[in-house]
């Protein structure tokens, strides 16, 4: 039977796009996200079982897909078809709904380990400096397992690391969660949060001055509040 029991095309579309996570799951794929362990990243509250449980209705509905066993390990585990291409669209006016009208940043929102890794796929890799450059994000606010977060760049590509890596920093941004994520989400400017200390950058004072064009935001920052 039918979730809605109606054959509008809306009430036929929220039978799978509705299922609790779905927009997060459809956001990391858009985002880039193929592994299901970096899916699993981007969406970290959803049990393994339950996330499989979503790609499979996804599969099924013709909105991603997996290449053919067999064809290598280079190859994505999951991609978006056509289907799922023209959500992109539909995904970023939700997006940009919330950043106008969405309810107010509560504490247990404020994930560290969600908000570095969203960040790393934000830096503007062009603009940083040839070879390695390994940033450290400090939350002095965070648990201990969540306090520290390094960020190592390196011929256009970011990884995150959970343990220090065995290069050198090059910078350490300390700041509480809360800080960060607002000017991530484009509620305060960066500018302002490093001139009152709320965020702290230590480097080498070229790095330090660069920081700030590295950090692209998030894509929906230039959207104006609206409550």
């Amino acid at each position: 039977m039918s979730a809605y029991r109606q054959f509008c095309p809306l009430a036929l579309a929220s039978e799978t796009l509705t299922q609790r996570w779905m927009l997060l799951i459809l956001r990391e794929l858009c985002a880039g996200a193929r592994r299901f362990s970096d899916i699993h990243r981007g969406v970290p509250g959803i049990r393994p079982t339950l996330l499989k449980k979503r790609l499979d209705t996804l599969e099924f509905a013709g909105i991603v897909a997996r290449p053919t066993r067999g064809t290598g390990s280079s190859k994505p585990a999951y991609a978006l078809t056509t289907a799922g291409e023209e959500l992109r669209p539909v995904l970023a006016g939700i997006a940009g709904w919330g950043q106008r009208w969405a309810r107010d940043v509560r504490d247990d929102d404020l994930d560290p380990g969600w908000l570095v890794w969203t960040m790393h796929r934000r830096l503007n890799t062009a603009l940083m400096p040839q070879g390695r450059t390994v940033i450290q994000i400090c939350f002095s606010d965070a648990p201990a397992h969540q306090r520290s977060f390094w960020l190592v760049c390196a011929e256009g590509d970011v990884e995150v690391c959970l343990k220090p890596p065995r290069f050198d920093v090059d910078l350490l941004v300390t700041s509480r969660v809360r800080a960060l994520a607002e000017v991530w989400r484009g509620l305060r400017p960066l500018d302002s949060e490093l001139r009152c200390g709320r965020i702290r950058v230590e480097g080498a004072p070229k790095m330090r001055r660069a920081f700030p064009s590295w950090l692209l935001l998030s894509p929906y920052a230039s959207i104006e509040r609206q409550v």
